[in-house]
C-alpha cells in the first residue's frame, strides 16, 4: 500500500475513535438533580450520611446510564465506521448505540435505586419512629439528617457553655451544621420543584388527551394515588419549613452565646 494511503487510513481510524470518544463523553455527562455538594464534612459525617447516600444512589444511576451509553456508543461507532468507512457512519452508529445503551443502563440503574430506596426508607422510618408511607426518599433523608444535626448542635452549645470547647471550635461546628442544613433545604426545594414540574406536565398531557377524547375523567390517576402524592408533597414541604426554622433558631442561639 502506498505510504500516503496508509497515512490517510490511520487518520481516518483516529477520527472514528475521536468521534466515538466524544459521543461517550456527551452521553455520560449529567448534572445532579440535587445540586452540588456544599458541605465540608469534618465533625459530623453521621449527620451528613443520609444526604451522602442520596447522592451516591443518584451517581450509581448516572454511572449505569453512562456505562450503557459508553458501551453502546463505542460498539455503534465501530459498526457504523466499518460498515460505511466514514466518520458520518461512525457518528450515526455511536449516537444510535449510545442511546440504546443509555436506556438499558438507566432502566437497570433505576431498578436498583427503587430497591435501595425501599430498604433505606424502612431503615429511616425505624430510626425516626415514624411511618414512611407518606415520605419520599429525600424527605426521609432530610428528616434524619436534621434530627442528627439538632442533637449535635445542642451538644456543642452545651459544651461551649461549660467551657469544654473553645469559641473557635464551637463556631466551626456550628458552621458545618448550618452548611449541612442549608444543603438539605436546597435539596428539598429542588425535589419539590421537580415534583411540581412533573405534575404540571402530567396535567397538561391529560388535558390534551381529554380534549381529543382519548382519555375520560374516570381514566385519571386513581384517588388513592392522588392522595399519596399530595401527602408526600405536604411532608416534603413541612420538612423543608422545619429545616429552615431550625436554621433561624440556631442562628439566634449562637448570637446569644457569642455576646
Amino acid at each position: 500500500m502506498h505510504p500516503a494511503k496508509e497515512i490517510h487510513m490511520v487518520k481516518r481510524h483516529l477520527s472514528l475513535l475521536a468521534v466515538a470518544a466524544a459521543c461517550i463523553f456527551l452521553l455520560g455527562g449529567c448534572a445532579s438533580k440535587y445540586g452540588a455538594q456544599t458541605t465540608q464534612v469534618n465533625y459530623y459525617p453521621q449527620c451528613y450520611s443520609p444526604v451522602a447516600q442520596l447522592r451516591a444512589d443518584e451517581d450509581r444511576v448516572t454511572n449505569s446510564t453512562a456505562g450503557g451509553a459508553a458501551g453502546g456508543a463505542l460498539l455503534g461507532a465501530l459498526i457504523g465506521g466499518l460498515a460505511t468507512g466514514k466518520v458520518e457512519g461512525a457518528l450515526a452508529g455511536a449516537v444510535a448505540g449510545g442511546a440504546a445503551g443509555a436506556v438499558g443502563g438507566n432502566i437497570y440503574g433505576k431498578s436498583q435505586q427503587r430497591e435501595n430506596d425501599r430498604r433505606l426508607l424502612a431503615s429511616y422510618a425505624a430510626q425516626l419512629g415514624e411511618d414512611s408511607a407518606g415520605m419520599d426518599r429525600a424527605t426521609a433523608a432530610a428528616r434524619l439528617s436534621a434530627r442528627c444535626y439538632d442533637d449535635q448542635f445542642k451538644k456543642a452549645a452545651a459544651q461551649y457553655k461549660a467551657g469544654s470547647i473553645t469559641r473557635q471550635d464551637f463556631q466551626d461546628r456550628y458552621m458545618e451544621i448550618r452548611s449541612g442544613l442549608e444543603e438539605t433545604s436546597r435539596i428539598l426545594k429542588l425535589t419539590s420543584d421537580h415534583v411540581i414540574e412533573r405534575d404540571a406536565e402530567y396535567q397538561k398531557t391529560l388535558a390534551q388527551a381529554q380534549a381529543k377524547g382519548q382519555v375520560s375523567q374516570r381514566q385519571q390517576a386513581p384517588r388513592k394515588e392522588k392522595k399519596a402524592w399530595n401527602n408526600s408533597r405536604r411532608e416534603l414541604e413541612s420538612t423543608r419549613q422545619d429545616v429552615d426554622m431550625r436554621l433561624a433558631t440556631y442562628e439566634q442561639t449562637v448570637n446569644n452565646l457569642m455576646l
